[in-house]
């Protein structure tokens, strides 16, 4: 059934950029923690070779599915996405943060249908859930639910990386297209959601998360430890910048969990007045990943969604 829009959020990918390069630093590292933890400034991780203030992986898959969406209205296919991922990578510069064997990969081809036939797509990991957010706009869960799992085989063909990408799209929808407060989330996404990912990956919904770090586990995999604490930490908190101070101190995965988390709860907290850093700070040395540019992307997303 067609659903209107309720939360315009035209800073959607602004967020998800700024909690990535903030998080970053403190990805699977606390030597930053009491600094990071100020909010008085961007700081760079010790060995991912970004600068202060620069997104990651996390941000750029973002910014390309986005496109995809705004440049095409249906019959997407998967050399959509992986020419748009082909096409981000060579626009941001080529920068580091992606996976170990994903950044070989997007350095070595030059076109998508390079990418589709280089790339293995079966990993566990969360690569297909962190760029997500985005298709949450579309108006129709099943369709949107199609889509999010079909950019996720390009990279995650597993049924880890398929339930997680499906749930951050449904997460999304959820903050878009309701007024329903962040503690139902977990029971909207368990009725829409496919008999077999709640049969397996329910609990994620119904259970605290633990507050340790988002890493592997003999269990369950960084992508199932990713969405349980976003869904965990959506329904928590009640502001941005609390998400953000929670995902920080359980270490870990924190861009990605931060950045999923950000771009969902943007929609319901547009109000919330952040550290001037995060926007003046942002990429501010590339006009085509700057704050001002995502935000006309996130203006063109909405529009194209309404």
């Amino acid at each position: 059934m067609l659903q209107k829009m309720q939360h315009r959020n035209p800073g959607m990918l602004l967020r998800i950029a700024m909690a990535d390069a903030c998080a970053m630093a403190v990805e699977y590292n606390d030597a930053l923690l009491a600094e990071c933890l100020k909010f008085q400034g961007y700081l760079a991780h010790p060995t991912h070779g970004l600068l202060p203030g620069d997104y990651t992986d996390d941000t750029e898959m973002s910014i390309a599915n986005t496109k995809v969406l705004i440049q095409h209205s249906r019959h997407f296919t998967p050399l959509m996405f992986a020419e748009a991922y082909v096409n981000e990578f060579q626009l941001g510069g080529r920068r580091k943060g992606y996976s170990r064997a994903f950044q070989n990969i997007l350095e070595r081809v030059s076109t998508g249908e390079e990418l589709l036939a280089t790339v293995k797509g079966d990993s566990p990991k969360n690569g297909a859930a962190m760029r997500a957010v985005p298709f949450g706009v579309l108006p129709i869960i099943e369709p949107m639910l199609e889509l999010a799992t079909m950019q996720a085989c390009i990279t995650h063909d597993t049924h880890e990386g398929r339930f997680s990408a499906r749930a951050v799209a449904l997460m999304s929808h959820f903050a878009l297209y309701t007024d329903l407060h962040f503690s139902c989330i977990g029971d909207y996404c368990l009725r829409r959601l496919p008999p077999e990912d709640a049969l397996c990956f329910g609990y994620v919904f119904s259970q605290p998360w633990p507050g340790t770090p988002v890493k592997e586990y003999p269990w369950a995999s960084v992508a199932i430890t990713t969405v349980h604490a976003v869904a965990d930490v959506l329904a928590r908190e009640q502001s941005l910048m609390d998400i953000l101070k929670r995902v920080i101190i359980w270490g870990g995965d924190t861009d990605s969990v931060a950045a999923i988390a950000w771009g969902i709860a943007s929609a319901r907290y547009q109000d919330e007045r952040l550290p001037a850093f995060f926007e003046r700070d942002l990429e501010a040395r590339n006009p085509f990943s700057c704050a001002a540019y995502l935000r006309v992307l996130g203006e063109q997303l909405m529009d194209k969604y309404k």
